[in-house]
């Protein structure tokens, strides 16, 4: 009885090894259904504008800094985008609505009568790259950003950084009044 069961098992292993052998050895011997794995990926548009503040623009002595340039801050435009073309508009005023570029007295500084209170200025927008635009003016400008090439010598990437300048005139302080002053840039991006 001890051996018909022994014989059994043994006969079911067999079969069980048997069966498993038959069954991988098809696979192994033919080849799969399928010959290749697509694999696709896709590189995205990337498009970056930076604008950096100079903190040392923040506060700084008008007097001290006539007849002389102040960097207000840098910029970096960045496009992967091959067909992309971007122009700059650089206006006066927090809210780009002013008629020029000025430090202005701030309201609750005070203001005796005869007293000077705005104070003209020019901004510069100088490119580090040489064949880009620069500008210079006193009210709203424009200038078309980025060059082809110049970034790992690639004509696809557009790319430009730069300087934001503010030229300080030659002025009599003794005409002004004493107090805090502001001046706002509004820089803006248009696509074309």
């Amino acid at each position: 009885m001890k051996e018909h069961r022994l014989k059994k098992s043994v006969q079911r292993a067999f079969l069980f090894i048997a069966a498993s052998v038959f069954c991988v050895v098809p696979l192994i011997a033919s080849p799969l259904p399928f010959t290749n794995v697509e694999v696709r990926g896709q590189m995205p548009v990337q498009e970056i504008f930076r604008v950096q503040q100079n903190q040392a623009a923040l506060n700084f002595n008008l007097a001290e800094s006539r007849n002389s340039i102040v960097q207000v801050g840098s910029y970096t435009l960045v496009s992967n985008n091959a067909v992309s073309q971007f122009r700059m508009a650089i206006r006066p005023g927090e809210f780009g609505d002013q008629d020029q570029f000025a430090f202005v007295l701030d309201q609750n500084e005070p203001l005796l009568p005869g007293q000077l209170s705005v104070i003209p200025f020019t901004v510069r927008v100088n490119s580090n790259i040489s064949r880009a635009v620069s500008v210079s003016g006193s009210q709203a400008m424009q200038k078309d950003l980025g060059v082809r090439g110049v970034y790992g010598n690639n004509e696809a990437i557009l790319y430009e950084s730069g300087d934001i300048l503010a030229e300080i005139p030659d002025f009599d302080p003794d005409l002004y009044a004493t107090g805090w002053y502001s001046a706002a840039i509004q820089l803006s991006i248009e696509v074309l």
